[in-house]
């Protein structure tokens, strides 16, 4: 095996205390915060594919919650109310 197929590239960044605090509670199952984080990444991803930078600008705006613009989790929310 080769150095490159051996490498796995990570996304790190820093989280509140309080984020911290509650990942470590609702997502608790292991690998289940890779699998998660990965999907919403890449359904951001498409989005700003798709759309370009005011995606970003909506979001960090707070013109719109994540929720309300990213496809998966629209969805999601949509059948965690019965919709």
């Amino acid at each position: 095996m080769t150095i490159d197929e051996e490498y796995r590239p990570r996304l790190i960044f820093e989280i509140s205390r309080e984020q911290q605090r509650r990942v470590n509670l609702l997502l608790n199952t292991y690998g289940l915060k890779k699998s998660i984080l990965s999907i919403i990444l890449d359904d951001l991803l498409d989005l700003i594919e798709e759309h370009g930078n005011i995606i970003l600008g909506v979001i960090l705006d707070g013109a719109a919650k994540p929720r309300e613009v990213m496809p998966v989790l629209n969805k999601a929310e949509r059948k965690a109310n019965g919709s």
